[in-house]
């Protein structure tokens, strides 16, 4: 490459380091995409509880805790903070898997603690 073609190279963007984030959403977004989501997936594990029996009790009820608690910060940041958040759905995404995999450190706890 000649030195007077780097000229018309455009600069990378700064602001964006993961190609997954989505820039410039309202405050408290964050926790209400992986509440949300974590919700989900404790229906999903409910479901579960009805095909396998009751020793996935304790994940549902981890699984709803951890939702309701992300939607309810979600409304207080929105009611209280000002301004814009990067959110990455692939982070959200780790942190449910996060949430998901203690769910299932709390089950085997559960069974282990009551055999």
């Amino acid at each position: 490459m000649k030195p007077e073609d780097l000229s018309r190279v455009p600069p990378p963007e700064e602001d964006v380091e993961d190609v997954d984030e989505v820039a410039k959403r309202p405050i408290g977004t964050r926790s209400f995409v992986y509440g949300a989501k974590t919700l989900a997936t404790a229906l999903v594990a409910l479901v579960l509880r009805m095909l396998a029996g009751a020793s996935l009790m304790p994940a549902f009820w981890v699984l709803l805790a951890a939702g309701s608690l992300g939607v309810m910060f979600s409304l207080i940041e929105r009611t209280t903070t000002r301004g814009a958040e990067v959110v990455s759905h692939r982070r959200v995404n780790l942190d449910v898997v996060a949430t998901v995999v203690f769910a299932a450190v709390v089950c085997v706890v559960v069974a282990v603690a009551t055999d």
